[in-house]
């Protein structure tokens, strides 16, 4: 795959966000809408991003911490159906499982869940439907994304770029500081009970 530069992300969750989407949509106008299902495997032991979409499993990886915020890059991409080497010797790994158990050859989205269930019951299976309003700021790039998790109601707002003073430059200008930063992995982890974290902000 083309390798994309690591991104610095400042990211927070919360019911609503009041006048930061408003914000948003003064600064940068009309926003592009997308939409997408997406799985994302969450483990207890884990803080690497891996989630499922459009028959591809994505990997992501936080390389760095600075000043509050997290540096992301892209680690590898695997298509389903998942060869059973690659789940073992690639995808397990980067959920921070361990195993010498010997995979079919081929693996589809059903048979990688029943495999995460029997194999890793640290690992957490979570359906996430979203729906993400993106903007573009000048040298960075923001969204609002409407978040459903199992079914579960929850927004987002994130602002990301490849320089890290103009990330911070304009998540202080929005206000979103006063959130907190907290990645997907993170956020997923409270929401199903990984982790003992405070809830989001109303």
């Amino acid at each position: 795959m083309n390798e994309s530069p690591p991104r610095y992300e400042y990211r927070s969750f919360a019911q609503q966000f009041g006048r930061i989407e408003y914000e948003l949509r003064e600064r940068a106008g009309a926003p592009e809408i997308r939409e997408s299902t997406e799985v994302y495997f969450v483990a207890r032991a884990s803080d690497v991003n891996v989630k499922l979409r459009a028959g591809m499993v994505d990997i992501k990886e936080r390389i760095a911490v600075e000043r509050g915020l997290e540096q992301w890059r892209p680690a590898l991409k695997l298509a389903l159906p998942l060869a059973g080497e690659a789940l073992r010797t690639q995808l397990l790994p980067a959920l921070g499982v361990q195993t010498a158990v010997s995979f079919p050859e081929e693996i589809d989205e059903q048979a990688l869940r029943a495999v995460l269930r029997e194999s890793a019951p640290d690992v957490v299976a979570v359906d996430l439907f979203k729906r993400r309003f993106g903007f573009q700021l000048e040298t960075v790039q923001a969204e609002v994304v409407e978040v459903l998790v199992n079914g579960a109601a929850v927004r987002s707002v994130c602002v990301e770029g490849v320089d890290a003073d103009e990330v911070l430059v304009f998540s202080e200008a929005l206000g979103l500081l006063a959130y907190g930063n907290i990645n997907y992995v993170a956020a997923l982890k409270r929401i199903t009970g990984l982790a003992a974290e405070p809830s989001f902000r109303a």
